[in-house]
């Protein structure tokens, strides 16, 4: 690559100071790599990832990456501002990132994974130490001034590394690097008291382990199987746990309209010990963002992702929740007549939606999941997804033979370029159940793609699941949601396999957060159709007979079934979730008792809950994000029905989207490479159609 070449004819020249620098970078990461490579002597082709490490060696190992990787930022810093380069720079840190990331998640990872009680512990650890070394590194300003110097000579080989300086200088002053002393000082004091304050009202949540008491009559409706799971009190009465599985399930299957009120309402008012704590994260995060020159922490947040500002945030969420306002209320005025015939007059509330949605359901669409589940043989399900995948893509799955696992149901792939045959990358799968492991389904980045100095690292992943093997005559069967969130999953993997940005800051996942779940969710449709849901489901007991038509076009057609009313509670809370990060001094429950009629076309917040005592998305993760999952949905829905939906097997769509959507990984802006793919740019209504035409057909006919 050309820039690479440059950088090389860059050392060539560097004299006095400058030189020794760059030869001391050199030096600690051609040592580094020498000691990774001694470790690696079992290893594949172009993977630096470590297997089965023992707990001694993860901390060891790790240890020794925060020492190298402190000598090179040590070196980085000492640069005269004068003499920076690419070379003595923006090289080291690219190269150390590179090289850095497979070493830390081989010692990461275990915790997820590995069998051994000493070993999570040791990989947890591993974690703790790893994060805070990469939390202080992020506050050199020494290291800053660096790289801000080299940016402001505006050197650039190519857009690629414009991109990954600039992207390094928003990183160091979104962590203070441009304040003075005493406000960087402050903003790490706001950020502490955050991090304590929402640690303590998830531990608030976690903590609660309030319930309420029911005799068998006010149960109604709940399926044997789960009453029979519940504990009873002294006097034989059931006992329902304000946790979501147990409060699902009432709102879900109970015929008495008072138990579900009395559940929700319970389930709403809890942990209002939250609610000042929610206030005060609040003011603190506003107040963080303004120091470092936001109005707002929203503005802070939506700066780095696509949709830029919290004023977009508004508009698209506006516009979304007003386009569905017709369907919905058809929706809500069809449950309320349900209602109507099974309890009289009693009024509609939010509570009643659950219940009286699945009892539609349930007569339109004759759907009995525990049935279709016996088309979904584990084996079955993966071999489709392969084969979508592949003949989408152009892709090749090769499982690697006798390759080194840690636990014998895990399964290594390899992934080649059907035409050129090229090796693309790695994949590891460890699908079923098991003491010990991470209880979600979840894809791992192990080790980044790049290019750096003309040499291609490839990416490794890992995906973990946790479903039910084979056992005896038993077959493992997957429940339909299982399927598809198997799907979702495996397009990221192939997202990550087909990633060729030469940096590894841009390639695999670590890309735009309102971006990175496209590409899976575009996946997801592959479900829904029934050319694909043939492809992937059999009988399991004769795999040649798959799901039949009819059941396949009922899958369809559920899918959209009252999707406006569901999309509009997710409006509601992201509409609230943006207001209090976007506006000082909110009335917290003020503002859920307006907005709740205002979105739901009426319907009031139950009388006295307090919804944001239990919104843990606006506490740690997505706070001023949770419009996000909308968002990439809208984006998601346009790609498929633009581009594949009249033709979900054709290769020369699937090829352009991997080589001008997955291909670029965080190298452009994200709605660069949507507009590219779509010839022009993303629209909602592609979205808002996919939900009102199948929704119209499948609740209303």
């Amino acid at each position: 690559m050309t820039s690479r070449k440059r950088g090389n004819a860059n050392l060539l020249v560097l004299t006095g100071t400058a030189a020794f620098l760059a030869f001391a970078v050199k030096f600690a990461i051609d040592s580094f790599n020498s000691k990774r490579n001694s470790l690696n002597k079992k290893g594949l082709r172009g993977s630096n990832v470590r297997i089965n490490l023992t707990a001694p060696e993860i901390l060891k190992l790790v240890d020794r990456i925060i020492a190298n990787s402190k000598a090179i930022h040590d070196a980085v810093a000492s640069v005269p501002l004068d003499k920076v380069t690419y070379t003595n720079v923006i090289l080291p840190l690219e190269e150390l990132e590179t090289n850095q990331f497979p070493l830390v998640q081989s010692c990461v990872f275990p915790k997820f994974v590995s069998t051994s009680d000493e070993v999570r512990k040791a990989s947890a650890e591993a974690e703790r130490r790893i994060d805070a070394h990469v939390s202080a590194c992020s506050r050199r300003e020494d290291v800053y001034r660096v790289v801000k110097a080299f940016a402001a000579k505006g050197e650039w080989m190519n857009m690629e590394l414009k991109r990954y300086t600039l992207f390094l200088v928003r990183d160091f002053e979104r962590n203070g690097m441009n304040l003075t002393l005493t406000k960087r000082e402050e903003l790490q004091r706001l950020r502490a008291q955050i991090d304590e304050l929402s640690l303590q009202y998830i531990r608030n949540l976690n903590d609660d382990n309030s319930f309420l008491l029911f005799n068998h009559s006010e149960l109604l409706g709940l399926p044997l199987e789960f009453l029979k799971s519940l504990n009873k009190s002294d006097d034989d009465k059931y006992k329902i746990s304000l946790r979501s599985h147990h409060v699902s399930a009432v709102l879900d299957f109970c015929k008495v309209g008072e138990t579900r009120r009395v559940v929700a309402v319970a389930y709403g008012r809890r942990c209002e010990a939250n609610l000042p704590i929610l206030e005060k994260l609040v003011q603190l995060r506003h107040k963080s963002s303004r120091l470092l020159g936001y109005t707002n922490y929203s503005d802070f947040v939506s700066d780095r992702r696509m949709a830029m500002s919290s004023s977009k945030v508004f508009e698209f969420l506006e516009e979304i929740s007003a386009s569905l306002n017709d369907l919905a209320s058809r929706e809500l005025n069809l449950l309320k007549d349900v209602k109507k015939k099974e309890e009289g007059e009693l009024p509609f509330g939010i509570e009643d939606l659950p219940y009286y949605v699945k009892k539609v359901e349930e007569e339109q669409f004759h759907l009995d999941f525990e049935v279709v589940k016996q088309y979904f043989p584990v084996s079955l399900v993966q071999s489709g997804i392969f084969k979508v995948c592949q003949d989408l893509f152009g892709l090749r799955f090769e499982k690697v033979a006798d390759a080194e696992v840690w636990h014998s149901d895990v399964e290594l792939f390899s992934v080649f370029d059907l035409n050129s045959t090229d090796l693309l990358g790695y994949f590891y799968l460890d699908m079923y159940t098991r003491e010990g492991k991470y209880g979600q389904t979840c894809v791992v980045p192990l080790q980044t793609g790049s290019l750096i100095n003309a040499s291609r690292q490839i990416p490794v992943a890992l995906l973990v699941a946790q479903l039910k093997k084979d056992v005896g005559d038993e077959p493992g069967l997957l429940r339909f949601s299982e399927v598809l969130k198997l799907f979702h999953e495996f397009g990221h993997v192939i997202h990550y396999m087909c990633n060729r940005a030469s940096f590894a800051k841009f390639s695999g996942l670590r890309l735009d957060p309102d971006f990175v779940e496209i590409p899976a969710q575009v996946l997801e449709n592959w479900c829904f159709e029934v050319a694909s849901l043939k492809l992937i489901s059999g009988f399991h007991q004769d795999i040649t007979k798959p799901l039949s038509d009819d059941v396949c076009k009922s899958i369809k057609r559920w899918r959209c079934s009252f999707a406006a009313l569901k999309l509009k509670q997710e409006v509601l809370y992201c509409l609230f979730d943006q207001i209090i990060h976007s506006t000082e001094n909110v009335d917290i429950v003020g503002l859920f008792k307006h907005l709740h009629p205002k979105v739901m076309l009426g319907l009031p917040m139950l009388e006295g809950t307090n919804p944001a005592s239990s919104f843990p998305s606006s506490v740690i993760g997505c706070e001023a994000a949770c419009y996000s999952h909308i968002w990439s949905q809208v984006f998601a829905a346009d790609v498929y029905a633009s581009k594949f939906r009249d033709n979900i097997f054709n290769q020369h769509t699937g090829m352009q989207f991997r080589s001008k959507v997955l291909a670029p990984g965080g190298s452009k802006e994200p709605i660069e490479l949507l507009s590219d793919f779509l010839g022009r740019e993303p629209s909602i209504l592609a979205f808002v159609n996919s939900k009102t035409e199948t929704s119209n057909d499948a609740t209303f006919r």
